[in-house]
């Protein structure tokens, strides 16, 4: 398969790979960084490539309207991720950062061109896979992706899901992990894969949540009653209330509170509060240079070993670590 990206007006291309379809034991794993700062294009890309495979990791900002032309030559399926904000919100900082959607594609070669807007930042992260290379992670008997098997088999363009999805606290996990992995040679291979495939299956499995037919759709006030949920989870993180007492204060019952939290957001009322503590913990560590005594105290922990040990959970590294 061959994968190659250029900037209109740019004349050199981005990126042109031509990868094997298959994935040869002890094939090496290639990587290549590049830089672009030439006004109005700001873009630092990492690259990942072996037999059958091809990641990237793309930073990218614009101080004028941009337009990226990619080509895809062979059969792939495409593990897409695309996060971005505005310039002048400067709040969260992280690795993958602002609003994030997703989806996996089967793409039988396409061209496309895409205009990116001026005063915006983008965080991308793609895996191309070769077919035969996607096979290998998950069967294609699986019932997991019945249906994209099918059009696959066809030749037929299709994806996981006719809208993109939005990104999981899980999902940014398993990104953070393969783009931060310091691990060589055959190890390193080993855990690229294994994370690919961890990536996968939350995204086959945020699907098919979505496909549970027994589930009623939320109506509006509900969807109301539970974007007041997410505000006082954002306000109140240091001292939360219980799921109980936030389904009292919004007039839902706790149980249904649990379910359509988790349906409408995709994460898990808990989940979504560590996420709220973690990365304030992370600012405030970063930028305001509290202690982590203080920081522990600030986002709700009573006892500053249960906050690093929630915070080495969720980020991989110590509080300590990070200054």
């Amino acid at each position: 398969m061959i994968v190659k990206s250029r900037i209109e007006g740019l004349q050199d291309w981005l990126f042109i790979e031509d990868i094997p379809d298959t994935c040869l034991p002890n094939s090496p794993l290639n990587e290549k960084k590049t830089v672009i700062e030439r006004h109005p294009i700001h873009m630092a890309n990492y690259q990942l490539s072996t037999g059958g495979l091809f990641i990237l990791y793309s930073e990218m900002s614009f101080k004028g309207p941009v337009r990226i032309h990619t080509e895809v030559q062979g059969e792939t399926v495409t593990s897409q991720f695309v996060f971005y904000r505005h310039q002048d919100n400067r709040k969260i900082k992280t690795s993958f950062h602002g609003r994030g959607r997703h989806n996996v594609r089967y793409i039988p070669s396409f061209v496309e061109d895409y205009e990116l807007q001026s005063g915006t930042e983008y965080d991308y992260f793609l895996v191309v896979l070769s077919k035969d290379f996607y096979f290998r992670l998950i069967a294609p008997e699986s019932v997991l992706h019945e249906d994209f098997v099918q059009k696959i088999n066809k030749g037929q363009y299709t994806s996981f899901a006719h809208d993109d999805m939005f990104v999981t606290h899980e999902m940014l996990k398993v990104i953070s992990e393969l783009k931060d992995n310091k691990r060589t040679g055959e190890l390193r291979r080993i855990h690229t894969e294994s994370k690919i495939s961890e990536l996968l299956v939350y995204q086959l499995e945020q699907l098919n949540d979505s496909f549970i037919e027994e589930r009623e759709p939320l109506a509006s006030d509900d969807v109301v009653k539970l974007l007041k949920a997410r505000a006082i989870l954002d306000e109140r993180y240091a001292q939360a209330p219980t799921q109980k007492t936030l389904a009292e204060e919004i007039g839902m019952s706790e149980s249904k509170l649990r379910q359509s939290f988790k349906d409408y957001f995709s994460i898990t009322i808990y989940d979504y509060l560590t996420r709220v503590r973690m990365e304030k913990a992370r600012s405030l560590l970063l930028d305001e240079g509290k202690s982590i005594a203080e920081v522990a105290n600030a986002t709700g922990y009573n006892h500053q070993q249960n906050f690093s040990a929630a915070f080495k959970k969720y980020f991989g590294i110590a509080p300590s670590d990070i200054r």
